[in-house]
């Protein structure tokens, strides 16, 4: 574990825990009001369980969750799939995305422009889930 100064100790990677941590991070977020988009998170170990969480956009929060988001986001979803390995590096290491999307290590299964038309929410994310300086 990890100590963050706004929340304490961190808990352990892509578990219930860390998906709550994550939570009451994005509860001091706020994006633009306009912005409806959910991003599915789907990590798979080596014994080949998958963990699954996502993040919602929407009414001008982020929020996170354990589990699928579910069928209603038909159209407003966008998921990424990548073993543990490659979700870890990317989530603590700061390693790229791109190059992990590049080298066939990250898969994104929705219309990757929905990202793009969400890139200022997304900056707003990425912004509250930096350590503080």
């Amino acid at each position: 574990m990890t100590t963050d100064p706004r929340f304490g100790l961190t808990p352990a990677i892509f578990t219930d825990e860390w998906v709550a941590r994550l939570d009451a991070a994005l509860s001091e977020c706020s994006v633009d009001a306009s912005v409806d988009l959910v991003l599915e998170h789907r990590v798979a170990s080596e014994d080949g369980s998958v963990f699954c969480w996502h993040v919602r956009l929407a009414g001008g929060r982020a929020s996170a969750a354990t589990g699928p988001a579910g069928d209603g986001y038909a159209g407003r979803r966008v998921a990424f799939a990548s073993d543990r390995e490659t979700a870890r590096a990317m989530a603590e290491d700061g390693q790229s995305i791109q190059r992990a999307f590049a080298e066939g290590r990250l898969h994104l299964d929705g219309d990757p422009r929905l990202l793009i038309a969400a890139r200022r929410a997304m900056d707003a994310i990425g912004a509250a889930l930096s350590p503080p300086t």
